[in-house]
């Protein structure tokens, strides 16, 4: 236990006085780096040494392979229960696959089952597992204690051991800094949630976007150019196209996922760790058991209700290695705004979740108008120095209209929206509309013209965004009309215009005929 560092010693104490106090079923949570595999090669080795079996249990080929290089490094011998490996159950450790141990009943029963990834083990086939061993004691691993569908982990386990967050790792020096941005947050009002999350094919069918990966692909360029980069996308065919997008700028980039062959994940892991190739595009893959500490930025393009997801993938970037300064996370598919910054404190429990999670549940947080970075809500931006400033508004109107993609504004800009692709080019007749601040959620967008009061324009969808400002321009047209009060002052207006000869003496007689019908003239 010499090597264990003061919060393992501390998280191994937890555990021991967990079962003195007769919980049967302790979860261990720590976040990604904390060190969980080597703290629990420790209550292995302390287990074997008083005569216990033991099971390490999970559910992926590359957690359980790591594992067995963890138990090597530590000197401890086991066995092997999975797919293709000889069976030894002499061996006091095995290293288990639960798909693999639900299939077979003459397993030898352990005393203790370790589970990691153990917010999965309320599903039947982890219970199948625990009935067929004889229901021993469990210790679960997890970062992240809770599920996409609400259920509670106290179904199967009866206490929390708490270490600490990923802010504690970062502050004591054992994980990267997050540099984090969001220069694009998807619009995905209307898309429907099946089994807690976003509907696949929807979601594919929102992100699966040239604009949105070319986006993606010009940001990598521009922050994280041939990093080592792990991009988590929607689909398989997401993956793919996003690879391709990657290659065609010149990148050495791969796709895999949950179908590749062992062979293929193999080869990209060792591709990223080696620099053989710059950036991998996954999809159904490497949430958890991916120890490549050279990934320097996470590209995140899979919006997702899962705060398991995000906080694991986002995870994989933070390993410590020789010349990284910190990993960058490029967040393309608004996950921040859903889960706040991965790096603050959490508070767990095992109870079943709400159905819906409140707005005001989801952790504060502040986007620098400037840099598009995001962080906890702070004076200055931490990334780039920029001062925020309150904006003082007179008589806000609001107008409905589009949403223009994140990014594609910012504070200075002189603007309207006249294309599908919400580009900006000045107003031709002169009334020009100054970007004076860009909200946090980047849907309201603050335009002040000069002498006349701010206006808060509402941005829905971008086919509509030029009928919006069209409306401001309308509205500012009549105003104009309305102060002109001779003829000579419309005719002026009409000549700026271009309107046909006669407009001005129209609008005149329109005025006089409307007072007098309401001084009772005209009857």
């Amino acid at each position: 236990m010499t090597d264990l560092r003061p919060r393992q010693i501390k998280a191994l104490t937890d555990v021991r006085a967990a079962y003195a106090a007769r919980y049967r079923a302790p979860v261990l949570v720590a976040a990604t780096g904390f060190g969980k595999t080597h703290t629990s090669a420790e209550i292995i080795r302390s287990a074997i040494e008083r005569g216990s079996c033991v099971w390490f249990l999970a559910h992926l080929r590359e957690i359980l392979d790591d594992t067995c290089k963890r138990l090597d490094q530590a000197g401890i011998g086991y066995g092997r229960i999975m797919a293709g490996a000889l069976s030894e159950p002499h061996i006091p450790v095995q290293v288990v696959s639960v798909q693999t141990a639900v299939r077979r009943a003459d397993l030898r029963k352990p005393d203790l089952i370790i589970v990691d990834e153990c917010h999965l083990a309320v599903a039947s086939t982890y219970q199948k597992v625990f009935q067929a061993a004889g229901n021993p004691r469990l210790l679960g691993l997890t970062g992240t204690p809770c599920r996409l569908d609400g259920r509670g982990l106290g179904e199967m386990f009866d206490c929390i051991v708490p270490t600490c967050s990923t802010g504690d790792l970062i502050q004591e020096g054992l994980l990267a800094p997050i540099k984090y941005y969001a220069p694009y947050k998807p619009d995905l009002t209307a898309l429907h949630i099946r089994a807690g999350d976003y509907a696949r094919d929807e979601l594919e069918e929102a992100i699966d976007q040239p604009t949105i990966t070319g986006d993606a692909v010009k940001h990598y360029q521009k922050m994280c150019h041939n990093k080592s980069a792990v991009v988590f996308c929607v689909s398989i065919s997401h993956a793919e196209h996003v690879a391709h997008s990657f290659r065609l700028a010149g990148y050495r980039a791969v796709a895999v996922s949950g179908e590749s062959t062992k062979a293929e994940r193999e080869e990209a892991l060792n591709g990223l760790r080696s620099g053989a190739i710059d950036v991998v595009c996954n999809a159904q893959l490497w949430v958890a058991g991916v120890d490549v500490p050279n990934i320097e930025c996470i590209i995140l393009l899979r919006p997702t209700k899962s705060l398991t997801f995000y906080l694991q993938a986002i995870g994989r970037g933070l390993r410590l290695a020789p010349g990284k300064t910190h990993c960058t996370v490029l967040d393309h598919a608004g996950c921040v705004f859903e889960h706040g910054p991965p790096q603050i404190a959490r508070e767990w429990t095992l109870d079943a979740k709400k159905k819906r999670k409140k707005k005001e549940d989801i952790p504060a947080i502040k986007q620098c108008p400037m840099c598009f970075g995001v962080h906890e809500p702070a004076p200055v931006c931490p990334l780039c120095g920029h001062v925020y400033t309150t904006v003082q508004r007179r008589g806000p109107q609001q107008v409905d209209g589009e949403l223009v993609e994140m990014g594609a504004i910012k504070v200075g800009d002189v603007v309207r929206f006249n294309s599908p692709m919400g580009s900006m080019q000045p107003w031709e007749d002169g009334f020009l509309w100054t970007v004076t601040a860009v909200h946090a959620d980047l849907v309201h967008v603050n335009i002040k013209r000069e002498g006349k009061p701010v206006m808060t324009v509402k941005i829905s969808t971008v086919d509509t965004a030029a009928s919006a400002l069209e409306k401001l321009k309308v509205k500012d047209k009549k105003r104009e009309q309305a102060g002109a009060k001779s003829l000579s002052e419309l005719e002026a207006i009409a000549r700026q215009r271009g309107y046909k000869p006669g407009w001005a003496k129209r609008v005149m007689a329109a005025r006089e005929a409307k007072r007098a019908a309401a001084s009772g003239i005209l009857r």
